[in-house]
């Protein structure tokens, strides 16, 4: 397995854990796992909240990443 294969798949992984983690912080705000089914709704009656905070965009920022990491490793992987 050649370095940038290695060092690759390396990054991915550590993105999609960090994506993990980022996104089970923002469901503990909703209630455990009933936020992943849809319970983190009825906190939106009374309208939603102004702007984005730090873990919403961390979040939008790992998944992004993820995104494009996911389409390099699938590059990287068909030069082999």
């Amino acid at each position: 397995m050649s370095f940038l294969v290695l060092f690759v798949m390396i990054i991915d992984v550590v993105i999609s854990v960090a994506l993990i983690w980022a996104v089970m912080m923002k469901m503990s705000k909703h209630g455990g796992l009933g936020g992943a089914f849809g319970s983190g709704s009825l906190y939106t009656v009374f309208g939603r909240e102004k702007g984005l905070d730090t873990l919403a965009k961390v979040t939008i920022a790992l998944a992004v990443a993820f995104m494009v990491m996911s389409i390099v490793t699938a590059y990287v992987l068909t030069l082999r």
